[in-house]
């Protein structure tokens, strides 16, 4: 959501090709940023898992069928790179993720997750930088997730291939005036797990068209440090979505204004918050009078909202023990957002994440993440209005759904124990679930629940 804070995904495959070749990277032992010798610039590790997954398939509880789940076996090698240059860092990272299910004995039992992430960095003089940067993820495994674009939430289900890449300057105008420029492009790709057809002769990936997206913004922001402490911050986002399929007038265009504050309590104690108003202008392939009528959903004086948000995130770094900081993060957001034209709604979407990092000895380590996103939806028309609009008097009640909510949590934990540097054991734990609810035509359609526990090893070099 536009909050006026840069969005955290990040980062254009192709750049990187361009990228290492110039800087003449070779794997060896290098020198840091002051001249001195850092550590190796490369990194990398496997994590051999077995475990349990009650419904590896997110299948609805609400199937009349039961629910399928399986042990599984999984490998997790992972591959990194730093380089810290006097004028230039360079990162980049690929993981990779193999799943096996012995119990589905279907052609998707093997299912395989991936993601690249990279960054370089040029500090052309103390003022100005220039960042580059991108973050692909393929996932075949079904995750549940809100994309909120600009309108109510998308909650996807299934897998998806993500897809975004930016670029960053940030320049100091005077000693107390800086401002950040960012462009970013996000391509959105969501697909099911993939299956045989009946014949057996080809994979069908029976992709989701209706989420896929293609989204393109500038953001701009103005940072004023007011103290040492205290910064304050003016920011305008503007992103155009441009859907797949256009058949519900998602297409649509935003630009959001915000103030915010960055604040230091203590050395180990941020906060950051923002607030402000987000214009959404909504429209489609087939968006004119001839077919939604003078003063109707798609009419003019309805298309342009403006519409509220706020978001609020803090971080304590406490007790540097065994040479580990620990850390606790949160974060609240509040958004009021357009609805797409099928559901005929406005949507209140509210956002919570809290992560603890926290080390017990020098050896024993606990990780835990929590993720809530909710989304409730209140209809603009009756259901007579909405049949009118639509013109679906011979199919009632086609698209209207009623009040409504949905609801995308998640919660992972994982503890470590390190026998050595380069080995360590883990013990980890996963709830996931997917609720939604409408008064009409929707009952709890899709709503999961999905347990993984799992133990393994994990080596890094």
């Amino acid at each position: 959501m536009s909050s006026g804070v840069p969005r955290i995904p990040t980062r254009i495959l192709f750049l990187w090709a361009a990228l290492f070749a110039p800087l003449g990277i070779s794997f060896a032992q290098i020198e840091g940023s002051a001249g001195q010798q850092g550590p190796k610039p490369f990194t990398a590790t496997v994590a051999i898992r077995e475990g349990y997954d009650s419904n590896p398939l997110t299948q609805s509880y609400q199937l009349s069928t039961d629910v399928s789940s399986s042990t599984y076996s999984s490998v997790n090698p992972s591959v990194g790179y730093n380089y810290t240059g006097l004028q230039a860092d360079l990162s980049a990272r690929y993981d990779f993720q193999g799943i096996y299910y012995p119990s589905l004995n279907q052609s998707y039992d093997i299912q395989y997750n991936q993601s690249f992430t990279g960054e370089y960095t040029y500090s052309f003089n103390p003022r100005f930088n220039l960042t580059i940067a991108d973050n692909f993820s393929f996932f075949e495994q079904p995750i549940g997730t809100m994309f909120s674009a600009g309108l109510a939430p998308q909650t996807n289900v299934q897998g998806n291939i993500l897809n975004l890449g930016t670029i960053k300057a940030d320049y100091r105008v005077t000693d107390r005036l800086s401002m950040i420029t960012r462009w970013n492009n996000q391509l959105l790709n969501s697909d099911r797990p993939a299956s045989y057809n009946d014949a057996g002769t080809a994979i069908q990936s029976g992709s989701q068209s209706q989420s896929n997206y293609l989204n393109n913004g500038a953001f701009q922001q103005f940072r004023l440090d007011f103290t040492p402490e205290t910064i304050g911050t003016f920011s305008i986002d503007y992103q155009l979505f441009d859907y797949q399929s256009d058949q519900n007038f998602r297409d649509n265009q935003q630009v959001a204004f915000s103030l915010g504050a960055d604040h230091t309590f203590l050395p180990t104690l941020f906060f950051s918050g923002r607030a402000g108003i987000q214009l959404n202008d909504n429209y489609g392939a087939a968006d004119n009078d001839a077919n939604v009528g003078a003063g109707g959903l798609n009419s003019g004086e309805q298309e342009i909202g403006a519409y509220p948000f706020v978001s609020l995130s803090s971080t304590w770094n406490y007790g540097q023990e065994y040479g580990q900081q620990n850390s606790l993060k949160a974060g609240f957001s509040i958004q009021i957002q357009q609805s797409t034209q099928a559901t005929a709604s406005d949507a209140e979407s509210y956002n919570l994440s809290l992560d603890s990092d926290h080390a017990f000895t020098e050896k024993l380590k606990l990780v835990q993440t929590l993720s809530v996103q909710l989304a409730i939806y209140t209809p603009n028309y009756s259901k007579e209005e909405s049949n009118q609009i639509y013109n679906q008097l011979n199919n009632p009640n086609l698209n209207y759904q009623g009040s409504g909510q949905q609801t995308v949590a998640s919660y992972n934990c994982k503890l470590s124990y390190a026998f050595y540097p380069y080995l360590s054991a883990e013990l980890g734990y996963t709830f996931s679930t997917y609720q939604s609810y409408f008064d009409e035509n929707n009952s709890n359609g899709g709503s999961y629940n999905r347990n993984v526990v799992y133990i393994g090893v994990r080596g890094t070099y």
